[in-house]
């Protein structure tokens, strides 16, 4: 396990919390400037922006492990193990730094349209 297995696990449990708490939202806990439609585009959006980044994430670890115990009983040659090493951790920059960007954009859609992220305060 290295470094970026670490900062691969918090990514991918920080894009899973803010998916599945998007995910959880509904259009009636909104102000009523806030149309219901606009409300499940912003949704959408928001759980499609972080979907690639935390299956990514959670792809890269595993596969280390499976590729490293791989590696341990198959002999690669130092170019093959290093290109396919590299190959899977570009494929994880790129779907983090695109989860960033398109949750940014999410970010702006959800200002624009009012949208509120503070639940109610349950009533007793």
């Amino acid at each position: 396990m290295d470094q970026y297995d670490i900062i691969a696990v918090i990514l991918g449990v920080m894009f899973t919390l803010r998916k599945l708490d998007t995910q959880s939202r509904d259009a009636s806990q909104q102000p009523p400037s806030v149309l219901p439609e606009d409300f499940t585009r912003w949704q959408r959006q928001t759980v499609s922006a972080y979907t690639p980044g935390m299956y990514a994430s959670f792809f890269r670890v595993i596969f280390h492990f499976g590729y490293i115990r791989y590696a341990s009983h198959h002999p690669l040659s130092p170019l093959s193990f290093g290109r396919i090493a590299l190959l899977v951790d570009f494929i994880w920059l790129v779907s983090v730094v695109t989860t960033f960007i398109r949750s940014n954009a999410a970010r702006e859609l959800r200002r624009k349209l009012g949208i509120v992220l503070e639940k109610p305060a349950p009533t007793r």
